[in-house]
């Protein structure tokens, strides 16, 4: 790690209107910023007619709804049938679990578990058939797309179906430092040398692996598609993966054979099997499955094939998010910067929200959470695109969670609660997703499978005995439009998009409690200068305080309340606004007057650039000023005495600065670096930095020498 010997100097210019704009550039937003995404679960949502001697001409193997790891009977035409649903909720996007043709069971230790969920693939070009047929999901796609709604696939690529087992019975992981890979003639080499390169050396399923593959049985050996996946070499072969260091990305995880994606022709197979789903098909956006498991170099090939395939069929506004399961922005933000990932969905966050609805943390917790956006930031995406949520598939859900972490709450303060989690979701910075069936007050018995509960009424005795969330039961249909949580997360969505602040508005954090109670922020409009002030509060008794405002205090008015009765507003002292809110409550508030110029220069920028103290191998780049004037800060590097900047990103909410990469960096030995401040109204400033590399000092010449 480089020396602390930054501080060299920093230079401030006299503010300038419309000055040397240089590299600034606005904080980006997507494309889908305005989506609402419904994540679902085709098997467990709702029931239909299948076509083409599908589900319902021969049941297929693996169908039992009593139980709670097998098959239940939803499908692609249930989904299609409940679109009209989805609308008058508020979705825009459909996120489906993997509809591929998988396993229908695979043999674990002590039960056999079947592949409702879709992430144990044989077949990676045909729909399962227990979910309907190819014409099925052309026709949800097409009516889907009537509702103005779009389809998300599911993206398997880190690994297959469970076919291949250890010949040797080697179930452990096995090192690679202990046990190298072996050339089909024998010789170790380092697979890392040849990630992506056509040179790849020839591997020999007998002597390359410290696992030799093996089938169960013959009718194994070509049970892939594409006949590719049925060569034993474009797998890892080194045993089951744990939860941390190399197995993660070379592991099995759960017995799934490991796809080998340091290898050129594995790459270039996925990118071909999911380029065809997108030629096929008009899909709205791909989540990708397992990110984490997957090497950075796969993604980096994998993520603009996938985005030229779409811009080529004339989707431009092509969702990708990756799954990386862990709730730390420093993990998350890493697979923005070195795999290029456009979005993760924000487990941060899910983890943020639980701890503050639930009064486990203090809204000061959660506004430091929301500082740590800034990691987030590169030149082409920030934590605005991030993929928000309350609970999935895998880690269960909000009601759960309210449940386990309160359990001698009335129904009626964990309906309070619940709205405060989908309020926090649906007005703050990312693209929200909800969880199926949490609008009808879903909660489960816990994580995974325990959180995947049928929509249309179960038989599994665990999921039918449960009571909803402020009504109805698990063994009844559960589509309930006047069901209180339906209703408050429609009118929730409904204020969102109407509202363009709160789609794509910078979010800037106004007010937080050291104790449960008022955690406030507000949403700028760049464009139009609109201020949207949102404030929550988790505190079971009313809460007061004078909050700080961008726009005059006079003219505020109430776009949502969660409350009828007890929330009060007005002008506090000094540009504040002094609110008073009910218990467990939320309240959105708009200021029909712009945001006013003052018609001053803007005060100076400072800058410096360090080693961060916050993540380990990137640089903290910060800009400070006392103007208190909303504010975007571009950030600009370039080699000393070169002429042209290298954009590195814009913050656009305070505190101003950036966590770029190293190796994002020129590699020389005196950097340059600028940021331009430009506030709602074009008037700038900007501030250099130099760098230079810490030479340590020669010691003292020997004395007494000679020649």
């Amino acid at each position: 790690m480089l020396n602390r010997l930054f501080l060299l100097f920093f230079l401030c210019s006299a503010a300038t209107l419309y000055g040397d704009q240089d590299f600034f550039r606005p904080s980006p937003r997507w494309d889908r910023q305005g989506d609402i995404i419904y994540l679902l679960m085709p098997d467990r949502f709702s029931r239909g007619q299948v076509t083409n001697g599908g589900a319902a001409a021969t049941p297929p193997e693996g169908v039992d709804p009593t139980n709670l790891d097998y098959f239940h009977g939803g499908n692609l035409p249930g989904v299609t049938g409940k679109l009209d649903y989805l609308q008058r909720l508020g979705v825009t996007a459909v996120w489906l679990t993997p509809i591929l043709k998988n396993r229908a069971v695979q043999h674990y230790d002590p039960k056999d578990k079947a592949g409702y969920h879709g992430y144990w693939v044989l077949d990676f070009t045909a729909v399962d058939p227990h979910f309907g047929s190819r014409k099925d999901l052309t026709e949800l796609i097409e009516q889907a797309k009537k509702r103005g709604i779009g389809i998300i696939f599911d993206v398997v690529a880190n690994h297959t179906a469970d076919v291949i087992v250890p010949a040797n019975g080697v179930y452990q992981y096995q090192y690679k430092y202990a046990k190298p890979y072996l050339d089909a003639d024998g010789r170790a080499f380092d697979d890392r040398q040849y990630i992506n390169r056509p040179d790849f050396p020839r591997l020999d399923p007998a002597k390359s692996f410290p696992v030799p593959p093996a089938f169960r049985d013959e009718a194994d050996r070509h049970i892939k598609v594409p006949e590719w996946l049925n060569d034993p070499t474009v797998y890892h072969n080194r045993g089951e993966a744990g939860p941390s260091g190399e197995s993660v990305q070379y592991g099995d995880i759960s017995g799934l054979d490991d796809l080998f994606t340091e290898q050129l022709r594995v790459v270039d197979g996925m990118i071909q099997i999911y380029r065809d789903w997108i030629n096929g098909f008009d899909l709205r956006g791909f989540r990708l499955d397992s990110a984490k498991h997957v090497n950075n170099e796969f993604w980096q090939r994998f993520i603009p094939a996938m985005s030229t395939a779409a811009e080529t069929a004339w989707r431009k506004d092509f969702l990708i998010f990756g799954e990386v399961y862990d709730p730390d922005p420093a993990v998350l933000s890493d697979y923005l910067h070195r795999a290029n990932l456009p979005s993760v969905p924000d487990f941060g966050f899910q983890r943020a929200v639980r701890n503050f609805v639930t009064g486990r943390e203090p809204p000061s917790k959660l506004a430091e959470f929301f500082l740590k956006d800034a990691y987030y930031t590169t030149p082409d995406s920030n934590a605005y695109g991030l993929v928000t949520f309350t609970g999935n598939h895998d880690i269960g859900r909000i009601g759960f969670f309210l449940r386990n972490d309160l359990p001698d709450a009335s129904d009626s303060e964990l309906v309070q609660r619940d709205i405060l989690a989908h309020a926090l979701l649906l007005f703050s910075r990312g693209v929200p997703a909800i969880y199926y069936g949490d609008e009808q007050g879903f909660a489960g018995l816990g994580g995974d499978s325990a959180a995947r509960q049928d929509m249309f009424g179960s038989r599994v005795p665990e999921f039918a005995a449960e009571r909803h969330l402020g009504g109805g039961s698990g063994d009844q249909p559960s589509f309930d439009e006047q069901h209180p949580l339906f209703r408050t997360i429609r009118e929730l969505i409904s204020v969102r998009q109407k509202n363009p602040a709160l789609l794509r508005g910078a979010q800037v954090g106004r007010f937080s409690e050291a104790v449960p109670g008022l955690f406030a922020f507000s949403r700028i409009d760049s464009g139009t200068r609109e201020e949207i002030l949102v404030v929550l509060n988790s505190a079971t008794e009313s809460r007061r305080a004078d909050i700080p405002v961008y726009s005059p205090a006079g003219n505020w008015e109430r776009l949502y309340a969660s409350v009828e009765k007890g929330v009060n507003f007005g002008p506090g002292p000094k540009n504040q606004l002094n609110v008073e809110l009910p218990p467990l409550s939320a309240l959105v508030l708009r200021n029909p007057q712009s945001i006013e110029s003052s018609g001053k220069p803007l005060e100076s920028l400072s800058l410096k650039a360090m080693d961060s103290d916050e993540i380990d191998d990137r640089w903290e780049i910060r800009a400070e000023t006392i103007d208190p004037r909303p504010l975007s800060v571009s950030f600009g590097v370039r080699v000393a005495g070169e002429t042209e900047y290298m954009y590195l990103g814009t913050a656009d909410s305070p505190p101003y600065h950036i966590f770029p990469t190293r190796d994002a960096l020129p590699k020389a030995a005196a950097l340059e670096f600028k940021a331009i401040a430009r506030d709602l109204f074009g008037i700038e400033t900007t501030a250099e930095f130099k760098w230079e590399r810490a030479v340590r000092p020669r010691g003292p010449t020997p004395s007494g020498g000679g020649r």
